[in-house]
């Protein structure tokens, strides 16, 4: 209900809203639609809020891989394909999730930062591939200069292969330390190279590649990457076969107790298929 304070009327008068405005005059606007969520809309805003989610968690998991040198747009350039992925394999009707190993798929080979790809630094393609519960990023053997590069001014590389593994119906996850191995310009034929690691049933399994360069002079290593320059990728996601069975907190091995070091996975919460 409007107001007349002696001079002006202000509040809502029918479906006006009259408010004092600076010396050119008042303002008069139509009264914001109040607009009722279907459940459909609400839905929708759930999938989309928990694939912001899971993409933080993976984020977080591969800090090892981006560092703090990513690309301004990477935040939401990366939750947008996991956002997708959610959607499509949400059942509105049961109002659950169901996966199948190749759901994240999509994200193989997003670049973190697209001022530097991996891919013009890294000629030589990693290949993903799982044995039982061994997952395995194998790359073949490579020529430098040919199929990997050098930046002016750096002579040292550590390619370091890192993994995001959660438990996405229990919403946990867990700190696997990356690999790395060194890669210096006076080399001129990288052999093959396995990075192995040990993975859990019925879990999204995130890896990726990043490429750290330095300058290396009378054993004093100066750090080359920057926001400018990161190289660093997915290079593959697999949803493991078989179903997550949630571990302990803590086991018992004799005297000793072990923490299994699973965590809560931000706030993750995809209920599963039957």
């Amino acid at each position: 209900m409007g107001k007349f304070d002696g001079k002006h009327i202000r509040g809502l008068v029918g479906p006006l809203v009259l408010k004092r405005g600076t010396k050119n005059g008042d303002i008069i606007q139509t009264k914001p639609a109040k607009v009722k969520q279907t459940k459909a809309t609400k839905v929708a805003g759930k999938s989309f809020g928990q694939g912001s989610t899971l993409a933080g968690v993976i984020r977080h998991d591969l800090r090892q891989i981006t560092l703090k040198n990513y690309d301004g747009d990477m935040v939401n350039d990366f939750a947008s394909p996991i956002r997708d992925v959610l959607k499509q394999c949400f059942n509105k009707e049961t109002g659950q999730y169901s996966f199948e190993e190749d759901s994240f798929a999509r994200l193989s080979g997003f670049e973190f930062n697209p001022k530097s790809l991996l891919i013009n630094s890294l000629l030589a393609t990693p290949e993903m591939t799982l044995t039982g519960n061994l997952l395995k990023i194998s790359l073949p053997e490579f020529e430098v200069p040919e199929k990997f590069k050098f930046p002016q001014g750096s002579n040292v590389c550590a390619l370091t292969v890192g993994l995001s593994m959660i438990a996405l119906h229990a919403g946990l996850n867990i700190n696997v330390p990356a690999e790395t191995m060194e890669i210096t310009m006076e080399e001129h034929t990288v052999p093959p190279s396995e990075f192995e690691f040990e993975v859990s049933e019925g879990c999204l399994c995130v890896t990726a590649i990043a490429l750290k360069y330095y300058y290396l002079y009378e054993g004093i290593k100066t750090v080359y990457n920057s926001k400018a320059f990161h190289p660093a990728a997915i290079c593959g996601a697999i949803i493991t076969p078989g179903t997550f069975i949630v571990p302990p907190h803590s086991i018992k091995i004799g005297n000793k107790t072990i923490m299994t070091n699973w965590r809560t996975a931000g706030k993750i919460k995809l209920s599963a298929a039957e």
